[in-house]
């Protein structure tokens, strides 16, 4: 990615942007901004701060600290408590009230896309998303200047803060987005106005706002109606609510030309001329190989990943990839055998000096994504001890009972060794694991927050050389068992 400086706008050309009347202000109108900021705690000297307000914060309140370090103008709202005195305290500052902040941002993110210009790609879905957004700008890096969204930056917030931070001189913009009721995904969509859209996949995520896997995907497909013209739509077609969904909303845009490109594992979906599919999944010492087949060509993957899963991310993003010109399935297959993953998604981590694995996959989860790492550390248990330290799956509404039990009936079928469990809603996948056969004597469940005493029972319980697997729920932070156990397995 490249690291040039951006080049925002004179201060003279916010109100403008903006479509507001800014305070008067004894600034030289022609000073360059330095960048945009919401977190006063980063603002640099010279930046816009845009006060923005949440149900746990008010950007306001910040307002005299960001001018302390230097911030050239401040984006308020209307109603801002002491406004005019603000200004009649800082008359060097200009300030931008507006009807409502992040409306602002957006703006400004929307701006600064039309002057950079890069073809934009949206990923969005269920699961996967994140690791073929990676996946999808790791292999355009050697072809293309690109950015992408950092982490998971994919809502109202982070989308536009990720197109901000766009240099200069980027040709790809590759970005995340994600949800968590209805009209999301439009609002971000039309924020950026994608010119490729890659849906992974529809999944039990989210149910407590959106109530209905039919409704997840309509959410999902809310990207498809603000594709620009001419655009493509790359999708799992594999899933069968996209398969259904996809192709039913690209009718509606007919004029429009949107272009489809499913994707299907062994060809399931059926053939036709513009099936991308993936065949001969074969599992490797070092994670997966497969072969991608597209108009008529076909290239050997490697993939450096565990997961099965991973390998639909993976044609996805090399889908995606080669709607662009210059990118080839030979190029894609040379990036992905180097691809790494980003921490907390089947991060591998060798415990000790021995065959010992732990497996970090607790960034977040769902009853899919929970099922697919549970099948992907089985197929490489081998004959090793299995631990599984899981926690709750959250935001599952009324379907939460089900659902965990769903998992716990599968985590019965994998007969682990040892089964710590953290959370409350937990209670159910256990009932359920030892109602399918689990011995009671392997389940142990403590509360959301004792991560040390699950740590101490693993010190306890676990063999020199085991396969543990870390998942659930990002509320519940199980990531903080895992520097303690590799840490432990060091010195042992």
């Amino acid at each position: 990615m490249s690291e040039k400086r951006n080049h925002f706008w004179k201060l003279g050309q916010l109100a403008d942007l903006l479509q507001v009347k800014a305070l008067p202000t004894c600034r030289e109108l022609d000073f360059d901004l330095t960048g945009v900021t919401i977190d006063s705690r980063k603002l640099c000297p010279g930046e816009l701060f845009i006060a923005l307000r949440g149900e746990r914060f008010d950007g306001h309140d910040f307002i005299d600290q960001v001018i302390a370090k230097g911030a050239a103008a401040v984006v308020v709202e209307e109603g801002a408590v002491g406004l005019l005195s603000l200004a009649q305290r800082y008359p060097q500052i200009l300030f931008l009230p507006v009807k409502q902040s992040l409306s602002a941002l957006a703006t400004l993110a929307q701006a600064h896309l039309e002057k950079v210009a890069p073809v934009v790609i949206a990923v969005t879905g269920s699961n996967g998303k994140t690791t073929t957004k990676e996946m999808l700008a790791h292999l355009l890096a050697p072809h293309f200047r690109v950015h992408k969204t950092a982490g998971n930056f994919n809502n109202r917030i982070g989308l536009p803060l990720t197109v901000l931070a766009m240099p200069d001189d980027c040709q790809v913009v590759v970005l995340e987005m994600g949800m968590n009721e209805p009209g999301e995904i439009a609002t971000l969509a039309a924020v950026v106005r994608p010119d490729y859209a890659v849906l992974t996949n529809v999944a039990a995520a989210h149910l407590q706002g959106l109530g209905s896997l039919d409704a997840v995907a309509r959410a999902k497909c809310e990207v498809i109606r603000e594709i620009k013209p001419g655009g493509s739509v790359i999708y799992n077609a594999d899933d069968p609510y996209l398969a259904q969904m996809v192709p039913a909303v690209v009718s509606e845009r007919v004029p429009d030309g949107i272009a489809l490109l499913p994707v299907s594992l062994h060809g399931a979906y059926g053939e036709s001329s513009n099936l991308v599919k993936a065949s001969e999944i074969w599992l490797t010492p070092e994670g997966l190989s497969f072969v991608f087949v597209k108009g008529g060509e076909n290239v050997t993957v490697k993939l450096p990943c565990w997961g099965r899963h991973n390998v639909m991310n993976a044609v996805l993003a090399a889908a995606a990839g080669t709607c662009l010109t210059g990118v080839t399935p030979v190029s894609v297959a040379e990036a992905l055998q180097n691809f790494q993953n980003l921490p907390g998604r089947l991060e591998k981590h060798v415990l000790g000096k021995g065959t010992g694995v732990l497996v970090h996959d607790a960034y977040n989860a769902n009853p899919d994504s929970m099922e697919a790492a549970l099948t992907a550390v089985a197929e490489r248990r081998e004959k090793r001890f299995l631990a599984l330290i899981l926690g709750d799956m959250n935001e599952l509404g009324q379907e939460s009972l089900s659902l965990h039990q769903r998992i716990g009936r599968r985590v019965a079928e994998l007969r682990p060794d040892l089964l710590i469990l953290l959370g409350c809603a937990i209670k159910d996948l256990a009932a359920a694991a030892k109602d399918a056969g689990l011995p009671a004597k392997r389940v142990f469940i403590f509360p959301a927050g004792a991560q040390a005493e699950a740590v101490k029972l693993l010190q306890e319980r676990l063999p020199a050389e085991p396969l543990v697997l870390v998942k659930g729920s990002r509320a519940l932070a199980l990531e903080k068992i895992i520097d303690p156990l590799l840490n432990y397995f060091e010195a042992a």
